[in-house]
């Protein structure tokens, strides 16, 4: 199974018999057709202005297949996705333990605490050892409220991205995080990464049958996927922020792809294909899950995460952040 990214602007996706259709516009103004099997797909990504007909949406939801939406600059911008869970049980767990004060930080606290054991693998592994996150990490355990954890966190993560530069070989840098917009070319590439791991995330939670919009470490007044953002922390040094630093070092993406408009950088259409096939290759890649302790991809081990969240709130199952040592 794989997933279908459409990153021409004036790519159409069409139904036709039972298989998708992929119109694309050449240089001469003809158009150049593919057809996808339908059955070989698990998810369909629409990135910058493409079209897809109304058929084509509705055969994809009917097959089970999420549709997401991100921006030119890979912002995620939403989904359309599939009718599967009617797990009412579930979504009362998971508001019970937001409301619940007590357990809505022990959450807080699993899901920062393993955030910052896997920025200081990041950090470790690239020869930044001597860091402070260790002693951020156990800061946390000791914290008394959400925003106290917060706080933590984000000392954590101006230490972890300030120690970039270091890590990444000439002529790259990491002048700070900034994301609206991405001020600068690695930047642009965190932010990229981080909103195609938001598509998997929300695929996952929604087989989880959770609710989006209700999260722990996430506020719930802005509109925003909590949840979504929530299980993605753990999983955004693991998969997106060593994807950046791998693409880079083994030269695959180069200064000369990116283009820059009023301050914003963005990857060129030939890169965003090669960044797309690394992201794919990072995905589909095996390591032995430390709990279930059997060999799994990275695409299954978030649903998995997804999953293991549920039965937290659902049954009261110790719930452990994938970490890797």
């Amino acid at each position: 199974m794989s997933v279908l990214y459409l990153t021409q602007p004036n790519a159409l996706l069409s139904k036709k018999y039972e298989a998708f259709n992929v119109a694309l516009e050449r240089e001469d103004g003809t158009w150049q057709k593919q057809p996808v099997a339908a059955q070989t797909l698990e998810q369909i990504v629409l990135m910058g202005n493409p079209s897809i007909t109304g058929e084509a949406l509705c055969y994809a939801l009917e097959l089970g297949l999420p549709v997401h939406y991100l921006s030119g600059f890979g912002k995620y911008l939403g989904s359309a996705l599939p009718g599967y869970s009617r797990n009412g049980q579930l979504r009362l767990a998971q508001y019970e333990a937001h409301r619940d004060v007590a357990r809505r930080l022990e959450i807080v606290k699993t899901i920062v605490a393993g955030k910052i054991h896997n920025q200081h693998a990041v950090l470790y592994r690239h020869g930044q050892k001597d860091n402070p996150l260790k002693q951020r990490k156990a800061a946390v355990g000791k914290q008394e409220t959400l925003d106290q954890v917060r706080g933590t966190e984000g000392m954590a993560a101006r230490e972890y991205f300030a120690r970039w530069t270091a890590m990444l070989p000439e002529p790259w840098e990491l002048p700070g995080r900034h994301r609206r917009p991405p001020t600068d070319p690695v930047n642009a590439l965190l932010s990229f990464s981080y909103g195609l791991l938001r598509v998997q995330v929300t695929a996952a939670v929604h087989l989880a049958g959770l609710d989006p919009y209700i999260g722990y470490l996430h506020d719930t007044t802005r509109g925003q996927p909590a949840v979504v953002l929530d299980l993605m922390e753990e999983l955004r040094p693991l998969i997106a922020d060593n994807l950046v630093l791998s693409v880079l070092t083994h030269k695959e993406i180069k200064s000369a792809d990116f283009t820059e408009s009023l301050g914003a950088y963005r990857l060129a259409d030939g890169a965003r294909k090669t960044f797309l096939q690394a992201f794919e290759r990072k995905l589909t890649s095996e390591f032995k899950h430390p709990v279930f302790e059997y060999r799994c991809t990275y695409r299954r081990a978030i649903e998995l995460q997804a999953r293991l969240f549920a039965r937290h709130l659902h049954e009261g199952v110790p719930y452990k952040p994938l970490i890797l040592r």
